[in-house]
């Protein structure tokens, strides 16, 4: 990685060897398999972070216009956005064969300047050299040495639990409320107050980018090496100052490659059951993840989030007018037999009120996730559930019997992901608006469709083959009755597309 002005450079150094000794090593250096093999490797490398730029001797004559084999390679790296700067030969026999590939457009894009081919490298090489240069940033040795960030955190370790939820039993037990409107800002307010007398924000100094799994033990035996490493330089002749070195090398690597493992096991083994969980982390690892978190270029934060709010708000709109025109259209077909189907079925005029039981069991399935929307993280409103029950039964069964949602429930924090890391970062509309809402409003979106789809279930309403959003359906489901009504249609020999 060579940090640039803009974002991170990934150099890629690739050598595409054309040497063969056995038919094997033939066969796996053919044309085709590397075609293959760079094909993917493409997919792979802009899925990852930094911008590309991929380097190498790829050994194609490109300058051959009616090199088949050029032409394909070529169109391979032109179909994965990708541009080849080098258009001077760089072999002593004639030929362009070292390429230079970086992204044509979009932000990781780089800019290529002033590329040269020297002849005369001063090597046996049979190769020229290509240099180039590209926008670059070297830190100063200050910035090098520490870079700390000031934030304001809550420190619920030192907090005392017992005396919490005390209180918070003492003041929401003895709350009044006539709406649901009040009952949740009174929940809010006395929550927020509680919470500021227990675990007050304080400030902290945090290391930026530093490793999660880093410990004291890997400081420890990096500070070792170190001094066992300067130790060494000063007299290399002395054997024992080399040997102590290699072994604090070798302790340094040990112990740090264990506390990343110990550190990602645990990480896994705690995403058991949870794909989507699992998938992050193993994305991590495999450094996919950058993708999702790219924002256009913009110097003003303000604007950008105004940009966003203003393409997601019309984007709605538009499908809610599309919706409305679709209804009505439906409306004016209303036939006999639309009207028969509507009167074949009881409607679900009212929901129905859930017991504290009910709702306890659905508090504790929410995901452990938290908005910075809400009054307490999910850990210590779960952990303090039992006296938060009673002003939580009030808000969703008074919201469930008057048909109306909490307006202060209705904010929620809006999150653009880009649909796929390969698109250009700079598009609004290859964004998706990703909503981050409080867990009460998860609450009550749970109990709401629990009883809607135990309606629509007892009243047969649900597609024979539908599998979207259906307990005990999936996409394997479907993808299982297709290939079981393929396999009986080959059994009946008949024919099955």
């Amino acid at each position: 990685m060579i940090k640039s002005a803009k974002t991170p450079t990934r150099l890629c150094v690739i050598y595409r060897t054309t040497r063969s000794k056995s038919k094997d090593r033939y066969e796996a250096t053919k044309v085709s398999k590397f075609m293959e093999e760079f094909d993917k490797y493409l997919e792979e490398v802009v899925e990852k972070f930094g911008a590309p730029m991929i380097c190498g001797d790829f050994n194609f004559h490109i300058e051959k216009k009616e090199d088949q084999c050029a032409k394909n390679f070529i169109a391979l790296c032109e179909s994965k956005g990708f541009q080849q700067h080098v258009k001077r030969p760089t072999h002593i026999a004639g030929g362009i064969l070292d390429l230079v590939l970086t992204l044509k457009s979009g932000s990781d894009a780089l800019l290529i300047k002033d590329l040269i081919v020297e002849v005369d490298t001063g090597t046996t090489s049979d190769h020229h050299l290509v240099y180039f240069d590209i926008p670059g940033h070297i830190p100063s040795q200050a910035k090098r040495i520490k870079t700390i960030e000031t934030r304001d955190v809550r420190e619920f370790k030192k907090m005392e639990m017992e005396e919490f939820r005390h209180d918070l039993f003492c003041s929401l037990s003895m709350a009044q409320f006539a709406s649901v409107d009040q009952a949740i800002e009174v929940y809010q307010n006395t929550v927020k107050h509680i919470l500021d007398k227990h675990a007050p924000y304080v400030t902290r100094n945090f290391k930026i980018n530093q490793s999660p799994w880093w410990s004291s033990n890997c400081k420890k035996a990096r500070v070792d090496m170190k001094k066992a490493q300067r130790r060494f330089y000063k007299n290399k002749d002395d054997t024992e100052a080399r040997e102590i070195y290699n072994e604090k090398c070798v302790d340094k690597a040990i112990i740090i490659n264990r506390a990343r493992n110990i550190y990602f096991n645990e990480k896994l083994y705690s995403s058991k059951g949870d794909a989507k969980a699992t998938y992050k982390v193993v994305n991590h690892l495999l450094d996919k993840e950058y993708g999702s978190k790219k924002l256009p270029h913009c110097n003003d934060d303000a604007l950008l989030a105004e940009d966003f709010k203003t393409f997601f708000d019309k984007k709605i709109k538009d499908i809610y007018s599309d919706i409305e025109k679709k209804s009505l259209a439906l409306e004016g077909s209303n036939t006999n037999d639309y009207v028969q189907h509507q009167q074949e079925f009881t409607k679900l005029a009212v929901f129905r009120e859930v017991s504290v039981e009910e709702l306890m069991d659905l508090a504790k399935d929410l995901s452990d996730k938290s908005c910075e929307l809400d009054a307490l993280p999910m850990w210590l409103f779960k952990a303090s559930l039992p006296e938060l029950i009673g002003i939580i039964h009030f808000i969703v069964n008074e919201s469930l019997k008057t048909g109306t949602f909490p307006s202060q429930l209705k904010t929620a924090l809006i999150k653009p992901s880009l649909k796929k890391p390969n698109l250009d970062s700079d598009i609004l509309g290859n964004y998706r608006p990703v909503s981050n809402i409080p867990y009460i409003s998860k609450l009550i979106e749970k109990v709401v469709h629990n009883q809607l789809i135990e309606f629509l279930d007892n009243q047969m309403l649900f597609s024979k083959y539908q599998s979207a959003y259906r307990k005990f359906h999936s996409c394997e489901t479907a993808v299982l009755k297709i290939q079981n009504d393929l396999l009986i249609m080959m059994d009946k020999r008949n024919n099955a597309v």
